[in-house]
């Protein structure tokens, strides 16, 4: 997956998709107070860039990620990709 998609992650609507600098899986921010949850890290220059890299997350935390429907995200090929 190289596109962005709207995911469901500890009750929040993030965007799945990659970070620009390097190239790994992650969770964007779709609202600015959502740079308080847990593994959130600020990765720009712009205040609005934050994201919680997905190779960070626990198997646990990784099974949470779901479709906007709530059917669940398989990202072991996301995460295959930096491996």
């Amino acid at each position: 997956m190289r596109t962005e998609q709207k995911v469901i992650y500890n009750g929040q609507i993030l965007t799945l998709t990659h970070f620009w600098a390097t190239g790994e899986p992650c969770l964007w921010i779709t609202d600015p107070q959502q740079i308080e949850m847990p593994k959130m890290e600020f990765v720009g220059g712009h205040p609005d860039e934050y994201c919680i890299f997905l190779k960070n997350l626990t198997k646990t935390e990784l099974a949470q990620i779901t479709s906007l429907d709530g059917a669940p995200l398989d990202v072991k090929e996301e995460l295959s990709d930096i491996e």
